[in-house]
């Protein structure tokens, strides 16, 4: 069955992008067949469907998608477009820093890869060049300073590892995250030649309209979202229905076209390959791969491995919920069995997984996925084709991290 369970997935990627479906329908019923031939209930198959995820998908893409229907976002987009001037080139870099700046600040990845990318999304539109390219950044930037000692992240690294016997380590963490965030920003800014990004038209605020009273009610809420998440780290993805609620009722959008707005095909196609990749791993398939990439560890493959297991695992499960509980222990024993860094190896583990995490199977590819289809309406070939391309990005990036891993990088030199 875990064999099966990987080819099932195989087969169903492969069926959705030659016959251009919705691969979310497909997974979800090939996920009910494979768990029932696996002897699996009805109601351990349905529990893979995230329903957290699917919240914070349906708030953000309501809320943002309501914000760019009154012209909110358009507008807000062009003025700070004409701030820049004709220095465009500086957008990309500034979703990079400012998204990892607000990461490391304490809500982590989630909160301010999902505020910063869906902005993001908005304003490469209105500038007219790659969406993928400052969305990317917003959510690299998000990844890469998640790790600090007082993000999610790191605190749970640090309650993790004590019971272990290590401590200490939380500057070494938050440097080798971030580093391998930059490496793959470095790589996106020349792969989409951010150096080159160009308004068509630079903007003078002097020329642009002021907000109306409706704009500036929605920037009001929009502000407030941040403050809460940010700074009382509330559920982005709830708190987006509060804000939402407040719009419809002070008539600021038409409820209407927010709801026609949500892109229910895209926000099915990311749960539902959630659903089979939960059956998957019941099954033993998830457990299949990683057992098979352990046994090869020794003292000088034992990094490189590790990071691995811990970008594909990532592809398939959540970073702080999964991947670090799962192998931080692996971990442990792999030093007291090979000599290998402790902080070396859980540095590698963190830095991959989060790699991983532009994958559209993860909350940060899923946003990126389903914001750009709400901003700018999607076919489903398109969507297929944006699920392939996040994917062999997060592929790409893993795999970088696998070479950093085996070059010895985690351990930067032994300095901290």
């Amino acid at each position: 069955m875990a064999v099966a369970s990987l080819c099932v997935l195989a087969i169903v990627v492969a069926i959705g992008f030659i016959k251009k479906v919705n691969i979310g329908f497909l997974a979800l019923g090939a996920a009910v067949l494979l768990g029932m031939i696996g002897g699996m209930a009805p109601k351990e198959i349905v529990a893979g469907f995230d329903r957290s995820l699917f919240v914070t998908l349906v708030g953000v893409t309501f809320l943002f998608g309501m914000a760019s229907i009154n012209g909110t976002l358009e507008l807000l987009s062009k003025k700070i477009v004409a701030l820049v001037g004709r220095h465009t080139f500086l957008i990309p870099i500034l979703m990079f820093v400012l998204s990892a700046a607000i990461s490391a600040a304490g809500p982590g990845h989630i909160a301010a890869g999902i505020l910063m990318t869906t902005f993001a999304i908005y304003l490469a539109l209105e500038m007219n060049i790659n969406p993928f390219s400052t969305a990317l950044f917003a959510k690299l930037g998000a990844n890469a300073g998640c790790a600090s000692p007082i993000s999610l992240t790191g605190v749970l690294a640090a309650s993790l590892s004590e019971p272990l016997g290590y401590s200490d380590f939380g500057l070494h963490l938050f440097l080798t995250t971030l580093l391998s965030g930059f490496v793959f920003t470095l790589v996106v800014y020349f792969l989409y030649k951010a150096y080159n990004v160009k308004a068509e038209n630079p903007m003078k605020l002097s020329e642009l309209p002021r907000f109306n009273r409706k704009q500036l009610f929605t920037l009001l809420v929009m502000a407030v979202l941040v403050v809460l998440c940010i700074g009382f780290q509330m559920d982005v993805g709830t708190i987006s229905f509060v804000g939402a609620a407040l719009l419809v009722i002070t008539k600021c959008v038409d409820e209407k076209k927010g709801i026609q707005n949500i892109p229910w095909g895209t926000l099915m196609m990311i749960t539902g390959v959630g659903v089979l990749v939960h059956v998957m791993d019941t099954l033993g398939g998830i457990s299949m791969i990683s057992s098979f990439l352990e046994s090869l560890m020794n003292q000088s493959t034992a990094v490189p491995i590790i990071a691995a297991t811990s970008g594909i695992l990532s592809w398939v499960s959540s970073t702080t919920g999964v991947v670090m509980p799962t192998l931080f222990p692996v971990a442990a024993d792999i030093t007291a069995n090979t000599g290998v860094d402790y902080v070396e190896l859980i540095s590698a583990i963190t830095a991959t997984s989060f790699a991983a995490a532009i994958s559209p199977l993860s909350t940060g590819g899923a946003i990126i996925l389903s914001a750009y289809t709400s901003a700018k309406g999607l076919t489903i070939q398109q969507q297929n084709t944006m699920f392939k391309n996040l994917f062999l990005l997060s592929v790409a990036n893993v795999v970088i991290n696998i070479i950093m891993a085996a070059l010895g990088v985690f351990s930067l030199g032994g300095i901290i």
